[in-house]
């Protein structure tokens, strides 16, 4: 299979686009199926960046034994013949089981989150462990190949965006 990484580019920075999108709707904190303020369209940006951030979890680090030989992964940019980890697992993973089974498909284990209170999402936490991740792995590539995904300073601007969201709404959510 022949990989056109300009156009796997393209994809991606859809991805980084609409992570950064849909949290600059939200603020610190925000939980999901519903909490106040009330509203579909705080819904829809919630999933929306969840989806996101999701998606670019996987294409940092991808999950064992669980790639597709059509999968686009970050170590393809880099020239590496395997998938292989590009960003730290560990910070990327924090909400990895919550958010699959919150978000990627219907399941029985969705109540328990939300009974116990583990529906809140920190939003300006994940978009600022997201971007440093990507601007990680950003600085790994070629000049030109640099030049196909957000620049420098969308990355930063959101970042500066995530962290006054994270001071003015605080680290947690409210009670």
């Amino acid at each position: 299979m022949v990989k056109d990484l300009q156009t796997a580019a393209k994809h991606v920075s859809y991805e980084i686009e609409m992570l950064m999108f849909g949290g600059s709707k939200l603020g610190a904190w925000y939980s999901s199926p519903v909490s106040p303020p009330t509203g579909k369209h705080k819904n829809m940006a919630l999933e929306c960046f969840l989806l996101h951030f999701r998606n670019l979890r996987d294409f940092l680090c991808p999950q064992d034994g669980k790639t597709h030989e059509d999968d686009i992964f970050a170590s393809d940019f880099l020239d590496k013949s395997e998938a292989t980890y590009v960003a730290d697992r560990k910070t990327l993973e924090r909400d990895k089981k919550r958010l699959n089974k919150m978000l990627a498909h219907l399941s029985y284990d969705r109540e328990p989150f939300i009974e116990s209170g583990k529906d809140a999402w920190p939003v300006a936490r994940m978009s600022i462990d997201m971007l440093e991740q990507l601007e990680v792995f950003l600085g790994l590539l070629s000049p030109e190949m640099r030049s196909w995904f957000p620049s420098n300073e969308q990355i930063s601007d959101r970042k500066s965006e995530a962290s006054y969201s994270l001071e003015a709404d605080g680290p947690t959510p409210a009670a």
